[in-house]
């Protein structure tokens, strides 16, 4: 309803606003499994780096 009423700057920056709401969580989690996301990402590549 707010994009419809709205001024297109207005829009934009909401928007801008949101998606950078969302990565804080993403890159905290991130920060806290990193130990994980490692050994998942080294051993994914060395399944599928063979081919």
């Amino acid at each position: 309803m707010v994009g419809a009423m709205a001024k297109i700057d207005f829009v934009w920056n909401l928007a801008d606003l949101s998606n950078g709401l969302m990565a804080i969580p993403n890159l905290i989690a991130l920060i806290l499994l990193h130990k994980v996301v490692y050994s998942e990402t080294r051993w994914y590549f060395s399944k599928h780096s063979n081919k």
